[in-house]
């Protein structure tokens, strides 16, 4: 692959890719295990011209981003449900909160008709 001026390093313009696109998705497809960083495995695919690029990701990477990603989300909500709690407990002052009364506090109001009695 020559060095074009302008050019993306590792990266493939369209007319290569379509060239070598049998080999790319062959290599992609036979890893096994993912990489630690989704971008280490990708092949960057850009146009003559424009700005921005589309990658070729193996989805064996693709897969355990998303699965990170979901982790993350999870990871959050629970911080978030926590800070919440603390808050809640801090300017309390002992009093008992109804079951409706926290889910309408955090947002999830429309499940205090499934609450039994709701």
């Amino acid at each position: 692959m020559a060095a074009a001026r302008g050019k993306i390093p590792g990266a493939l313009g369209t007319s290569e890719a379509r060239r070598s696109l049998p080999q790319l998705v062959k290599k992609a497809s036979s890893r096994r295990k993912p990489s630690p960083d989704p971008e280490s495995n990708a092949i960057r695919i850009t146009t003559r011209g424009q700005e921005g690029s589309a990658s070729l990701i193996p989805t064996v990477d693709l897969l355990a981003a998303k699965d990170r990603i979901e982790e993350l989300e999870e990871d959050l909500e629970n911080a978030g449900l926590a800070l919440f709690l603390q808050e809640r407990v801090a300017k309390g002052e002992g009093k008992r909160l109804s079951a409706g009364d926290f889910l309408a506090e955090i947002g999830m109001g429309e499940f205090v008709e499934q609450l039994p009695g709701g």
